[in-house]
């Protein structure tokens, strides 16, 4: 597996965006988010993206330079529209705008419809985080994107229905919990796939219900589906989570809740925002709140654990070292990477 600097990765990102027509400062966005999401050691949303976002772009699927537009909006909350623009361009847009109406009000709400793939919800969140504001973000497929059984089905019915939330903190890292409501998120079912290497059990099932560890059962055809998070004993939670979520961000926004035949597929997001400084003094929040990770983080640890981690901080401590190491992409993604370069005549970077 070839490794790469996040920087070189970044630029041969923006050059191939760019290629295609994307506006510069776009194209840099978008390739920072990818990247970051690798250095964060989440993969399945990192470089290996970069030919699907061409793609995207080639079929009309993403529209660059598309505004964001205000369907309504008040003191507290907006209703906005990502005019398919590449999801993560819109969603730091409506992220940005929450944290102007956060300014104005202690607790804020935004929706985003037509939006194309934002990848992972952590960055959004984290850019609130910073602000002392407390995010919960959720996202479903814009009606589409189907990947999911119901508990107790076998068919497809829900998108993997991310949620997100994150909280300021003293460390080097907020806390962020990024997580799927499905047993597993899409990007590492192809990251797996990509590999060839078999699913952990308890994630897939074929297209007949029967258990499964192969990413092809899961394709298709016939396709098969993904199991909620908590799959066998718990998973009617994953599923319940998956359900608000759906409401949540296809509702409200105006998108719509998961259905057999959507327009097109997205994401349409949820987002709201708390101002810690509206509820208690800054200082006493960050007290309580590190009194508490220290008070988590103390606790004996488990035979061959080596140490209690909260949500972020592993994710802080893979960034360090691969600021160090370097960002690996796996061979297949890498081959599809440097063929879409010579198309493209962008010049690739070298391995470290």
């Amino acid at each position: 597996m070839p490794a790469f600097r996040p920087e070189d990765l970044n630029q041969l990102g923006a050059a191939l965006f760019t290629a295609v027509g994307v506006p510069p400062a776009e194209a840099a966005l978008v390739a920072d988010h990818l990247v970051e999401s690798s250095l964060l050691g989440h993969d399945s949303h990192g470089p290996l993206r970069f030919p699907q976002y061409v793609e995207m772009v080639r079929q009309g699927t993403v529209v660059p330079g598309a505004p964001v537009r205000v369907l309504r909006a008040t003191r507290c909350l907006a209703q906005l529209s990502g005019n398919w623009n590449f999801g993560p361009v819109s969603a730091e847009a409506a992220m940005r705008m929450a944290l102007e109406l956060s300014a104005q009000a202690p607790l804020v709400v935004v929706t985003l419809k037509d939006c194309n793939h934002v990848a992972r919800l952590g960055r959004f969140a984290a850019l609130a985080a910073g602000e002392n504001r407390i995010a919960l973000v959720a996202a479903n497929g814009h009606g589409g994107d189907l990947a999911v059984a119901p508990f107790g089905g076998i068919e497809r019915r829900l998108p993997t229905n991310p949620l997100c939330l994150a909280l300021p903190t003293q460390r080097p890292w907020p806390l962020v919990l990024d997580m799927t409501t499905s047993a597993i998120s899409g990007g590492a079912l192809r990251l797996h796939h990509n590999t060839g290497t078999p699913t952990p059990p308890d994630r897939l099932v074929d297209a007949t219900g029967q258990p499964t560890t192969d990413t092809k059962a899961y394709y298709g055809p016939p396709p098969g589906a993904m199991l909620s998070l908590g799959f066998p004993g718990a998973g009617h939670k994953g599923f319940g989570l998956a359900l608000m979520v759906d409401i949540l961000a296809g509702a409200l926004s105006g998108a719509g809740c998961s259905q057999a035949s959507p327009e097109r597929s997205g994401n349409a997001l949820f987002i709201a925002l708390i101002d810690i400084a509206a509820f208690t003094p800054l200082d006493s929040y960050h007290r309580e709140s590190e009194q508490f990770i220290d008070w988590i983080k103390s606790s004996p640890p488990a035979q061959g654990v080596a140490e209690v981690l909260l949500p972020g901080e592993q994710a802080w401590r893979v960034s360090q070292e691969r600021l160090r190491q370097g960002i690996g992409v796996d061979e297949r993604a890498w081959a599809q990477i440097s063929a879409l370069a010579a198309e493209l005549r962008v010049d690739l970077p070298n391995p470290l």
